[in-house]
């Protein structure tokens, strides 16, 4: 280990010969260290940022730099708006293992989540009538899976046919344990359940986007059919919605980061990983800014940057990726587009959906103590990705106006593109997700991309870390 750090919190670890080097400070490398850290391995944790969190992190901005009448903004508006996230998200009742993480580090999860039941509202600017369309599904308190078939039934929006033909479709899903003999595109279950094209529009496809990010021609049913079942298969209130009313940064990483201090352990901001060097019982990690030795590696990082790293090595790494290009892990991107509106702007309700339109779901910020800020979130590839800044926010807010009554004009906006969100949850996706556990001993990969049954989430990210962790935990007592 180097003497000096970049870092300002790095220390001393406990007299440990080679501490387990963690390479990424996202959601999955920090769940691993703060899992070996609770159980009092000393841990050292690289991150290439300069700050923790991965794609799930608060962003600074000193102001927003595009108001047309800065006048608008008085200096405390100014100062409420500071944070961000690099994108919306949301979590679920059924991320069980995020929020035990979360009791782990002492996070009081009523202060900086609100639970709220499952509430779809989804609007549409017009139809071919020139009328305003909206479907709304409220899943009453009944235990699982009773409160689906009930919110399908009485389902808004919606014909009495559309309504028993999602029904019929989830009970005959239930029936067989969300389970397929072989993998599909969540188009081709639809249409074989003879889903209505508008049911698809208004419901499966909005869900899709939202779970997984990745189209329904193209979406893996297995994944999507595993949300489901964790969803709605089990207790009813895994289906409710948790919101954060902390930035990401705040609610997270801040108290992940104490509590691998308070444990012993070690991060390194802005040490970005050059290569790795595998010795007889070692392996040598170099950085910019120094060498650390250990027995044990936790690569935490994205599938391609994993398999960069490694390929700099004189490490053989065919378990990470398959060897045929064409099976190699693809990528989806999520544009957030934020609209500030006058502080008394509200939604009707937390969140709201659009249907026909390029927004697709709409966040109220106020739960942030940012009043009248909403969160747009368009998922996958479309022409948004190319519209100049200025123009895709008037049309997203054309759009809301359309659905919206009485909705003032935007005041200011900004406008986030991670362009690498999620990896792409397509078809067969299972066969090529890798294990935690490599080939090569004291090699662990940790990430969202890996075998967790579920698609990129904070959930999947979670639940890899602390697998990457126990793994590690097995090989240590294992050496005792």
């Amino acid at each position: 280990m180097p003497k000096h750090s970049n870092n300002k919190h790095a220390h001393k670890h406990p007299a440990h010969k080679h501490p387990v080097i963690i390479i990424g400070g996202g959601w999955s490398g920090l769940a691993c260290a703060i899992t070996l850290a609770d159980n009092n391995i000393p841990i050292v944790l690289l991150e290439s940022a300069p700050q923790l969190g991965g794609r799930a992190r608060g962003v600074h901005f000193k102001q927003f730099l595009n108001t047309a009448d800065k006048k608008a903004y008085s200096t405390q508006a100014n100062r409420s708006h500071q944070q961000l996230d690099n994108g919306q998200h949301i979590m679920l009742g059924a991320y069980h293992t995020t929020l035990s993480l979360f009791h782990c580090l002492g996070i009081d999860t009523k202060k900086v989540l609100q639970r709220q039941t499952l509430q779809l509202s989804l609007f549409s600017p017009k139809t071919d009538n020139n009328k305003k369309q909206a479907i709304h599904l409220t899943t009453p308190k009944l235990p699982a899976p009773l409160h689906l078939i009930i919110a399908l039934a009485t389902t808004q929006g919606l014909s009495v046919k559309e309504r028993f033909s999602a029904i019929s479709m989830s009970i005959k899903l239930a029936i067989k344990q969300f389970t397929l003999k072989k993998d599909i595109s969540v188009k081709a279950l639809l249409n074989h359940y003879q889903q209505s094209a508008f049911l698809i529009q208004v419901l499966w496809e909005p869900l899709c986007l939202a779970t997984m990010n990745t189209p329904i021609h193209s979406a893996s049913a297995q994944v999507f059919l595993n949300v489901l079942k964790d969803s709605f298969g089990h207790k009813r209130s895994d289906c409710d919605y948790l919101f954060f009313k902390q930035n990401l940064s705040e609610c997270f990483c801040q108290p992940a980061e104490t509590f691998i201090e308070q444990h012993g352990g070690s991060i390194h901001l802005s040490s970005k990983v050059i290569d790795i060097i595998p010795k007889a019982h070692s392996f040598i990690i170099n950085t910019a800014y120094g060498q650390f030795e250990s027995s044990n590696i936790v690569l935490a990082t994205p599938a391609a940057i994993s398999q960069k790293i490694l390929s700099k090595s004189p490490i053989a790494s065919p378990y990470l990726l398959p060897r045929k290009a064409s099976l190699e892990f693809q990528y989806e991107p999520i544009c957030t587009v934020y609209l500030q509106y006058p502080s008394s702007t509200q939604l009707p309700q937390t969140m709201i959906g659009l249907f026909a339109t390029l927004s697709q779901w709409i966040i109220d910020r106020s739960l942030c103590q940012q009043d009248g800020l909403l969160a747009i979130v368009i998922s996958g590839s479309g022409k948004h990705l190319t519209m100049a800044q200025q123009d895709l926010a008037q049309q997203i807010h054309n759009e809301l106006s359309a659905c919206l009554d009485k909705l003032p004009q935007f005041i200011d906006y900004q406008i986030i593109i991670e362009k690498k969100a999620t990896f792409s949850a397509k078809v067969d996706i299972e066969k090529q997700r890798p294990s935690n556990k490599t080939q090569i001993n004291g090699l662990f990969l940790a990430g969202d991309y890996t075998q967790t049954r579920y698609p990129s989430t904070l959930e999947g990210a979670v639940k890899s870390g602390i697998c990457a962790a126990q793994l590690v935990l097995e090989k240590i007592n294992t050496q005792q």
